[in-house]
């Protein structure tokens, strides 16, 4: 099973908490995920909209480094929940996704 820093895990899956202040890097590594012989060609991070969200979570830059690609994320309204989705073509075309969820909250020391 693929090391996921920083995520925690529920019943739904993998989630990472985020102060609504924080601009933070969060990635996914593929090596796990996909045949030895492929490498990730490509990736699209996107976020979950929330109707009436007066300041919805946003991917600030988003990469791929080797097979991890990664979204620095910004803001996000406390209390509610959001949906990251990568999406990656592998280098014999093949598409995946992964998802995870950002839950914002004042957090404290």
């Amino acid at each position: 099973m693929t090391t996921q820093t920083g995520f925690k895990q529920d019943t739904y899956g993998s989630y990472i908490e985020k102060d609504p202040a924080a601009v933070l890097v969060y990635s996914l590594n593929w090596s796990d995920w996909i045949e030895p012989n492929k490498t990730v060609a490509n990736s699209t991070m996107t976020v979950s909209n929330i109707a009436g969200d007066p300041s919805a979570l946003t991917i600030k830059s988003s990469g791929l480094t080797a097979n991890i690609s990664y979204a620095e994320l910004q803001a996000g309204s406390a209390g509610n929940v959001y949906t990251v989705t990568n999406t990656i073509t592998t280098s014999d075309g093949s598409v995946d996704a992964r998802r995870f969820r950002v839950k914002v909250m004042n957090r404290n020391v």
